[in-house]
């Protein structure tokens, strides 16, 4: 019997905790403390400068970074990318600059040159979507004229990334297929859990789904979320203050009927689209990007390993990720976390992959609560064992835990599913649990 929703939406943030990162929203969270004001120097490449103010003062809105180029060269097009907390959105552009977010990285390139002599500063501004005062993390400026190029983002082809949204689905909603109208008080101390990446209105990114969905349409245009924004800004205020998660869902209900409203605002055939279109943004922006950011980052080219990491990303956050990724290579013998990993001292993509499941594994097995889910890891240690590294084979989930690893772990109760390799899916009449 199949799960309705299991509990992997909460083990998300649940592992935030027991890593000993801190919790700040079901987006992935920017973590490390490198960028020290007035003190950090950072290089890509042959890059060279000091960042000498680093301020967002809530009370206007406003950021200020001011770095000093202290490179032997000029540059020519500078790149900014920086952390924010988790749930924060960059929202601005000043003149002659754009930019992008991955999670909580916000990233600004220019739209045209920008000419930063040696020795000379530069003074950026940037606003955001929060009223709270903080402190960027993870300063990052790079320029062609310092000969390092940063490597684009290979993802998931169309059909590989339904595949994996697909099984991941399973695992949140025992259904291949993605329930965008799905809202719940799971009572798991996050408020409502929504739609298809488990949106919660206590951790900071089910608003998100809603802002952009009120930029694309209005109240007056149909928009039957929009009155939820005073009192999702009033919880997501308590959450960016306390870095707490926030269980109440009042602000919500003397308004209207939150889980009612969100589920017609997607099965509305006027409204879908812009429903739907924000759930896709955000997901991707939050957990795919990522994502396949960490595979490029440690070398794991095979789609394979990106569906793993993206369900990874999904179940634990950004901070979860990167603590697996750091024991992996820990335990491949790369204690120095050097990247890429694979290729690493003979180290394969299929040794760093299965290191990385056996990892998660441990994680959810170490909780009395998570190992109910523990299921969810075997189905890509059995792909991973069949070799169906670009997914061109049909995926099935007919495999558990116990049916991997010697120790008896529970059964987690997934409905068995067969995907197909263009994301089409059909349910078994019969299947025999295996590994291999």
């Amino acid at each position: 019997m199949g799960q309705r929703r299991n509990d992997s939406l909460w083990m998300k943030w649940g592992m935030l905790v027991w890593v000993g990162a801190a919790v700040a929203g079901c987006a992935p969270e920017a973590g490390g403390d490198e960028a020290e004001v007035g003190q950090a120097e950072q290089g890509l490449a042959a890059c060279s400068y000091v960042i000498t103010t680093n301020t967002y003062v809530g009370a206007d809105w406003w950021g200020t970074l001011v770095f000093q180029n202290t490179g032997t060269s000029a540059m020519t097009s500078p790149t900014i990318a920086f952390g924010v907390p988790s749930g924060v959105t960059c929202d601005h552009d000043e003149p002659g600059w754009t930019h992008t977010q991955s999670g909580s990285t916000c990233t600004y390139s220019r739209t045209s040159g920008l000419t930063v002599g040696v020795n000379a500063s530069y003074t950026f501004y940037y606003s955001t979507n929060t009223n709270t005062s903080f402190t960027a993390t993870n300063v990052v400026i790079s320029d062609p004229s310092c000969g390092g190029t940063v490597p684009p983002v290979t993802g998931l082809t169309a059909n590989q990334k339904k595949v994996a949204e697909a099984l991941t689905s399973i695992w949140e909603n025992d259904t291949p297929t993605i329930d965008y109208a799905y809202s719940e008080n799971i009572q798991d101390g996050r408020g409502y859990t929504n739609g298809r990446a488990g949106f919660c209105t206590g951790t900071g990114d089910a608003i998100q789904v809603i802002q952009c969905y009120n930029a694309r349409r209005s109240a007056a245009n149909g928009n039957i979320m929009a009155k939820y924004m005073p009192g999702l800004t009033t919880i997501n205020n308590r959450f960016l203050s306390t870095g707490q998660s926030q269980p109440s869902t009042s602000e919500l209900d003397v308004i209207g009927n939150w889980t009612a409203d969100w589920a017609t605002s997607y099965n509305n055939t006027t409204t879908r689209a812009d429903f739907k279109a924000c759930q896709d943004q955000v997901s991707d922006q939050f957990y795919y990007t990522p994502a396949m950011n960490e595979a490029n980052k440690w070398g794991a080219s095979q789609a394979l390993s990106k569906m793993a990491l993206y369900d990874a990303y999904i179940n634990h956050g950004e901070s979860g990720v990167k603590s697996l990724t750091r024991a992996t290579n820990i335990a491949l013998g790369n204690t120095g976390q050097v990247a890429p990993a694979v290729g690493h001292n003979g180290i394969t993509e299929s040794a760093w992959l299965q290191k990385f499941i056996e990892k998660r594994r441990d994680v959810l097995a170490a909780d009395s609560t998570w190992v109910d889910a523990i299921d969810r890891i075997a189905a890509y240690e059995k792909l991973r064992r069949r070799g169906n590294w670009d997914l061109s084979a049909a995926v099935r989930n007919d495999v558990r835990a116990r049916d991997c690893w010697t120790t008896t772990y529970p059964f987690s109760g997934y409905t068995v599913r067969n995907i197909n390799a263009d994301g089409t899916w059909s349910t078994p009449g019969t299947y025999t649990f295996s590994c291999n």
